[in-house]
């Protein structure tokens, strides 16, 4: 027993455990070793050890009044409320104090249980008012919506005087959820100082630092928490929310799924789950995660106004109205549940009412300029010009003295086509604030409205002459700058703002790609960009363009070393870890890249690109059992996710053909992706040699809807099977069942690259070029087919598709081999370097560039070239093209 104190007095609980331990074994019936042991188990948050050891004692003669009311405590931090009610409903206590802490510790249980009645009394047949009994009538109170007279209660001196921590804790936890920020903060404060070990109190008080904007002393809570209790629910969720405090919003996410791996029904990190997923659009994971635990949590303010805002996005009126209604059933006057009704009156194509609910929340809250603004873009939706009109002069006077209601109004009115009142703004603005360079942005846009194009640009010159680095203005005079004077004064607007020390990484990129745009020196390119990442070294995408410059270069090693140290700085992102295993793959360090995306996969599970490139480049590698596991894992956590079910059929069916179309029919399972599981049923068959079944299972695909695809895939099917004429009928039906398709069209332009008639393919490919002029892909293909072809005008839409697409290699490849043609050997030779420099495993480019060099009278160059190609990959093919051409170089 002394030893097992003087290690509790010092903190170590796990040397105190083993003492009392062995004081417990060496006397059981010892009450004051039960209690010691069950004291430090409480420390080391073992509730069920300490539950125990506290009845041990109860049974071997300990005091009842002390020890019954700890049991039912403990009990309720197991959530064991049941119990508690079943075991301690009906007991007393000969205390008069001892016996009111039990009734509060049962009518707390009910509480839980939604039993108002039962709690109440309970509460009622209390001998006496102590602490406990007033914090659980608090609770009931508030439990009830009363949350006044639950603060009312709270003013009573006995609540505070000497309270236990859990006392404390429960004040805490209760002006907390009336508001009462400064209040809650300064009860748990006292909660955790009188147990700093109790890691439940220190992470509810972590969340009260963060909530109140403590996030440094915050970050000393979750620091100590992730030393005592690493893989504490509550250490997990304090993580989450820091880093979201943050900004980072991906490490944010992942803390939050930890929480989720241990607590799958905790509320908030759900909210924090299903909120990111709806920021990406996952609306269906969003659902279904938040329907999951709706049932758990039915009077949820921040669950039903999220369940409303994923079923009014996903045009599902029925739902969002049930959750709206419910929602308001709780706080009849919530702002959000009413403003998302209006939205759901939106979705559902009934506008009239949308604007009469708008009018209600605007005249019982008229200061809300949310509810103007938006009430101003309804009835112009509806046509209402006239009392748009007239609200947004009423919205006008509202945001005199806000520049983002000013904002609003500056872009409706430029929407309603009402010049005067924007010019109006914009005079306003100058007088008041003649200095701020977002009142001359804004007289810019009136002028501009004004056909005063000359007016404009000096406005927004002029904004920049008083803040050199303001992005806005920045990117206005970029839209604005057309003839080459005006790029020439945007290229030198954008030098000076990169001499600001407020310029932003936006700032550094835009500028690059001028210099990109008018062919400026690659060093000059890179020395800017060097810049950008000493000034702004969290960037990912300023380090990736860096990194895209020195791989162009072939500075493979510095675009390396760029991607490491950003991977490597103190917080870095994932996205800069990721950065950094994208550089491995380009390099052909397939075993470095997997090993990055292993830990990324690890450590941020939601990211589920990257699962899905480990997984391709698990396959790549051979390694087909963990390639299937990602992809079941995916499956599992992405069941409305096609892809992941696509790639694991795919990887299976060479070993196991009908476990992979057991894999297509349960993506048919789900209704949106039947259509695509009929279409992967017939892939896999077609890929098995198994010709006339895939036929057939094309053939019922295109009969469910599936087309044009399914008819393209029966097509390529009869090639393989050598039946021409049927493809050729087939082809040409499709062709006339779609003309303007661009699926069938680029089908029938590779088939007849394939089949060696370019000219063919080019007519093709100019149909849809024609139709879609800025695609690089478009014009990279019909670029290729006129090279096949031996047409000049090769070059020309090469060169286009390289504007458009610089940093690709295959439109590079292309643009080089139009060059070539055209007899410009020295660009094509520089730009297949390019092309190797970004791609360096790619054979085809190496070899085209051989065999530049032997034409152009080189052939030791073209020799080197080929001798760094790993000849046990090469196809049979490429290995006949090195064949000819080493006996070309000779």
């Amino acid at each position: 027993m002394v030893a097992g104190k003087a290690h509790l007095q010092k903190e170590n609980y796990p040397a105190a455990v083993i003492e009392f331990k062995n004081a417990v074994q060496a006397n059981p019936n010892s009450v004051a070793a039960r209690l010691a042991l069950a004291d430090v188990l409480e420390r080391t948050y073992d509730l069920t050890g300490t539950e125990q050891h506290l009845r041990k004692a109860l049974e071997a003669g300990g005091d009842a009044d002390v020890l019954v009311p700890r049991i039912a405590l403990v009990m309720l931090d197991l959530n064991e409320v049941a119990q508690v009610i079943n075991a301690f409903k009906e007991r007393r206590l000969g205390s008069p104090d001892a016996d009111s802490n039990l009734r509060a510790a049962v009518a707390v249980a009910y509480v839980g249980q939604k039993q108002f009645a039962a709690a109440d009394e309970q509460l009622k047949s209390a001998a006496t008012k102590t602490a406990a009994t007033l914090l659980a009538r608090a609770q009931l109170l508030l439990a009830q919506e009363k949350k006044e007279q639950a603060l009312e209660v709270l003013a009573d001196p006995l609540v505070g005087q000497d309270a236990p921590w859990w006392i404390l804790r429960g004040l805490g936890r209760v002006y907390e959820a009336n508001g009462r920020r400064e209040q809650a903060v300064q009860f748990m404060a006292r909660a955790y100082a009188a147990a700093p070990w109790h890691r439940g109190v220190a992470g509810e008080y972590g969340e009260f630092l963060v909530g109140s904007g403590q996030v440094d002393q915050a970050i000393v809570i979750r620091d100590k928490l992730k030393k005592i209790a690493p893989g504490y629910y509550w250490t997990h969720y304090l993580d989450a929310l820091v880093l979201s405090r943050q900004g980072r919003t991906d490490e944010s996410l992942a803390a939050a799924l930890k929480v989720l791996t241990v607590a799958p029904e905790h509320l908030p990190a759900n909210l924090i789950v299903a909120s990111a997923e709806v920021q990406k659009g996952d609306l269906l994971v969003a659902s279904k995660r938040l329907n999951k635990i709706a049932s758990d949590y039915p009077y949820s303010l921040p669950l039903l106004q999220m369940l409303a805002e994923v079923a009014i996005r996903q045009n599902k009126a029925s739902d969002a109205t049930a959750a709206i209604k419910r929602g308001l059933g709780v706080d009849p006057g919530n702002a959000r549940l009413l403003s998302l009704q209006v939205e759901n009156e939106v979705r559902r194509g009934a506008p009239k009412e949308a604007i009469a609910m708008l009018e209600k929340l605007r005249a019982k809250d008229p200061q809300n300029a949310s509810y103007l603004l938006r009430l101003i873009e309804l009835r112009l939706a509806a046509g209402d010009k006239a009392g748009g009109r007239k609200l947004l002069d009423q919205a006008t006077l509202a945001g005199q003295d806000n520049p983002a209601i000013q904002e609003r109004v500056v872009a409706l009115a430029l929407a309603m086509g009402d010049v005067d009142r924007v010019r109006q703004l914009a005079d306003a603005a100058m007088r008041l604030k003649p200095k701020d360079p977002q009142s001359h942005l804004t007289l810019a846009a009136a002028l501009d409205t004004q056909k005063d194009s000359a007016g404009a640009w000096r406005e927004v010159l002029a904004a920049l002459d008083l803040q050199p680095a303001f992005q806005p203005a920045l990117v206005a005079l970029g839209m604005m700058a057309k003839a080459p004077q005006q790029k020439e004064e945007l290229r030198e607007r954008y030098g000076k703002a990169l001499q600001e020390k407020s310029a932003g990484a936006s700032t550094y990129l835009e500028y690059a790609r001028l210099l990109q745009d008018v062919k400026a020196e690659p060093d000059r390119i890179k020395k800017v960009l060097e810049r950008g990442v000493v000034a702004q070294p969290a960037s990912t995408a300023l380090r990736q363009a860096l990194v895209m410059e020195q791989m162009r270069a072939g500075q493979a090693d510095a675009a390396l070393s760029v991607a490491q140290a950003g991977a490597a700085a103190n917080n870095a992102s994932p996205d800069a870890v990721a950065l950094l295993a994208s550089v491995h793959l380009q390099s052909g360090n397939q075993l470095m890249a997997a090993e990055t995306y292993r830990k990324l996969v690890t450590n941020y599970p939601q990211r589920f690109e990257w699962r899905l490139q480990l997984a391709e480049l698990e396959a790549a590698a051979d390694r087909k059992r963990e390639a299937a596991t990602l992809l079941r894992g995916l499956i599992t956590d992405r069941p409305s996710d096609s892809t992941a079910y696509i790639m694991l059929a795919k990887l299976t069916w060479a070993d196991n053909l009908s476990e992979a179309l057991s894999i297509a029919k349960a993506l048919g399972e789900k209704e949106s992706h039947q259509r695509t599981a009929m279409l992967l049923e017939g892939d896999l068959l077609f890929l098995a040699g198994k010709y006339d079944d895939a036929l057939q299972q094309f053939g019922k695909a295109a009969k469910a809807g599936a087309v044009p695809a399914a008819r393209l895939r029966s097509i390529q099917v009869l090639d393989k099977a050598q039946r021409e004429d049927a493809a050729e009928q087939e082809l040409a039906d499709s062709l006339r069942k779609f003309p303007d398709d661009p699926s069938v069209i680029g089908f029938a332009a590779q088939r007849a690259r394939a089949q060696g008639k370019p000219a063919v393919a080019v007519e093709f490919l100019k149909k849809m070029a024609a139709k879609d002029a800025s695609n690089p892909i478009v014009l990279n293909d019909l670029a290729w087919a006129q090279v096949e072809a031996n047409q000049p005008e090769a070059l020309k839409n090469a060169t286009r598709a390289a504007e458009l697409a610089p940093n690709s290699p295959q439109v590079l490849d292309t643009l080089a081999m139009a060059q070539a043609q055209g007899g410009l050997q020295t660009e094509a030779i520089g730009n297949l370097h390019t092309v190797i420099n970004l791609a360096p495993t790619a054979v085809a480019p190496r070899l085209r560039l051989a065999e530049l060099y032997i034409n152009a009278g080189k052939p030791k160059e073209a020799t080197q070239l080929m001798r760094a190609l790993d000849q046990k990959k090469l196809s049979v093919k490429d290995k006949e093209t090195v064949s000819r051409l080493t006996k070309l170089a000779a």
